[in-house]
């Protein structure tokens, strides 16, 4: 029994000082006065005894089994997705994954176009200070006039064109007006026709999604859906929207009487840009988000660990 132990022992030393102290078999043969032969079979009969183990990972391996199995499923250009930190916000870890993409999809005179709300908002705070003045960021949906402006496009827009060190375009109307005929006036000025023509040949367009339920579509649309237009769009089958245009469940755009009457760039619009990034986040978003990506209006996702997924799961 003691030899057995003073064995194993000396199958441990073995092990410890050439896999976690990095010492060569020659240099342990001196140390044991063994020959470098019999250092290297003790290494292998400590493996056979399954005294060595070896485990490879790291803690975004997840993440990027995820990025992965992401592109494969819904053809995408890329994928991105944040694995918070415990106690972390999701959100905040997203923001930072989609501020880091964004830098490496944009070039020094990128034409980038910028959606609205929180999530973009805060992709924007995370966004580092860079130095391409040929930059140019475009807003790509109307404004909303919300109580906080840090929210919403214009400022939003102005932001990130500061980030970049470059320059912006605005879109001086809401998202929605009160009739067609306004809209078509708006539309028509040269200001408005020309950014929107701008946004809808970007390079690049950085917009979130937001989900639609039997409680509505979210602040975007507040004071807007009236009951037979939210009627319309139940029946449809909407599940989410992006720039202020409904979608079903496969990313059929769902033509109702808001349409004619929102000021942004056009939904078939976004598949014409080489790249639609969009930020998503949350388990309550994935129908939304699978249906964008089933439309193909957007072609890069970045969301985090659970959302993806949910996704995954799903389809």
């Amino acid at each position: 029994m003691a030899t057995d132990r003073e064995h194993l022992r000396l199958l441990l030393l073995v092990a410890r000082r050439y896999y976690l102290d990095g010492a060569s078999q020659e240099e342990i043969a001196r140390e044991i006065r063994f020959s470098r032969a019999t250092v290297s079979r003790l290494l292998g009969e400590a493996r056979r005894r399954r005294m060595v183990r070896f485990q490879i990972g790291h803690p975004l391996e997840r993440a990027m089994a995820l990025e992965g199995t992401l592109i494969e499923r819904f053809h995408l250009v890329g994928a991105r997705v944040a694995e918070p930190s415990l106690g972390a916000s999701p959100l905040a870890a997203v923001a930072q994954c989609a501020a880091e993409y964004l830098v490496e999809a944009t070039g020094p005179d990128s034409i980038l176009a910028v959606s609205n709300g929180s999530t973009i908002s805060a992709v924007v705070a995370d966004f580092p200070r860079l130095h391409r003045r040929d930059t140019c960021v475009v807003q790509m949906i109307g404004a909303l006039a919300q109580d906080n402006p840090l929210l919403d496009s214009p400022e939003i827009c102005r932001r990130l064109a500061e980030s970049f060190g470059g320059t912006y375009r605005l879109l001086p109307v809401p998202l929605i007006v009160g009739n067609v005929r306004l809209a078509r006036a708006l539309r028509a000025e040269e200001s408005v026709a020309t950014t929107l023509a701008l946004g809808s040949h970007a390079d690049v367009a950085l917009v979130g999604v937001g989900a639609t339920n039997a409680g509505g579509s979210g602040a975007i649309f507040s004071g807007w859906l009236t009951p037979e237009i939210s009627r319309d769009l139940h029946r449809a089958g909407a599940v989410g929207h992006i720039c202020g245009h409904h979608f079903d469940s496969q990313g059929k755009h769902l033509v109702t009487g808001l349409c004619d009457r929102i000021l942004s760039v056009p939904l078939e619009r976004l598949s014409e840009i080489r790249t639609v990034i969009c930020v998503a986040s949350g388990i309550e978003k994935k129908e939304a988000i699978i249906a964008a990506l089933r439309g193909r209006h957007v072609n890069v996702l970045v969301t985090d660990a659970n959302t993806a997924q949910a996704i995954l799961n799903r389809t």
